[in-house]
């Protein structure tokens, strides 16, 4: 799927006193006020004190484009090139604001399965067509994806989805402000916003990775990059998934195409659609 940037200002500040001890008054004062300065600078642009939740909230949905862009979508269509366990995948994925999922697979071109929340629920394809998925957390991981892909942190409260600043962890010499999102099914994740860019970088979560096929849970990053812009909705086009436990990577997803409010035909996420059997 922590160096506090306050907490830290003031133990410079109180090393600063406890060296300077013996010093004239005046001295010691402008020790103080220097090692203040110092750890100021280090803030993030355009920030003179330590971030509230409120300030990352704003500037991250600035930085995905504004309330307003964000607003406007209604649905995402996305294409994604899946490497995993030395097999490349291709995805079809698309969701809704209404909670609507759907994503295909295709191996060689060739059809090879699919999930996603219908009307009726959540549901996997098996050898005997769809069924109702029984995984614990796969109903979860398809509904946080599809919140996490259609709205804005501002629009989180609303939805049923807390938000809570954490303390700043510094990974790689980089301070990350850190926002858990506590989803309206109970799930947490942890989200490392860049200090400069303030978009989210990072991801942890404990979860199965694969819930359909263990149950098992780890520790995974999900690290965010290439950033573009599409009809002004700024996201990730290239994700890499990692196990924190073991260091090793999970998998590679790379956006091929992605599409917000694409015109779907009716019926599309119905488990008994029929899926193109090539791509």
């Amino acid at each position: 799927m922590p160096i506090r940037m306050v907490t830290g200002m003031k133990h410079r500040i109180f090393e600063s006193v406890n060296a300077a001890r013996g010093l004239e008054r005046r001295n010691l004062l402008a020790i103080l006020v220097a090692t203040a300065l110092a750890g100021c600078a280090t803030l993030p642009a355009g920030l003179g004190t330590s971030p509230t939740l409120a300030d990352i909230v704003q500037r991250n949905t600035e930085a995905r484009g504004g309330a307003s862009a964000l607003d406007r979508m209604s649905a995402v269509a996305i294409d994604v090139e899946i490497l995993e366990g030395g097999q490349a995948l291709m995805g079809r994925y698309a969701a809704t604001k209404d909670g609507l999922v759907r994503i295909d697979i295709y191996v060689d071109g060739k059809h090879a399965g699919s999930e996603g929340i219908d009307a009726g629920g959540v549901w996997i394809l098996t050898k005997d067509g769809p069924a109702p998925s029984v995984a614990t957390g796969a109903g979860n991981a398809l509904l946080h994806g599809a919140v996490n892909h259609l709205f804005g942190w501002n629009r989180f409260p609303e939805r049923g989805h807390e938000l809570a600043l954490m303390p700043s962890e510094t990974i790689d010499g980089l301070t990350y402000p850190v926002v858990e999102v506590t989803y309206s099914t109970s799930h947490k994740s942890y989200f490392y916003v860049d200090p400069d860019s303030w978009k989210v970088v990072r991801r942890r979560d404990v979860r199965a990775y694969h819930p359909d096929v263990s149950l098992d849970k780890k520790q995974v990053e999900s690290r965010s990059l290439d950033f573009q812009t599409v009809d002004g909705v700024v996201a990730a086009h290239r994700n890499e998934d990692y196990d924190l436990g073991t260091g090793k990577l999970l998998s590679i997803n790379r956006v091929l195409k992605r599409v917000v409010n694409p015109m779907l035909p009716a019926g599309y996420f119905d488990r008994n659609r029929r899926t193109p059997a090539n791509l």
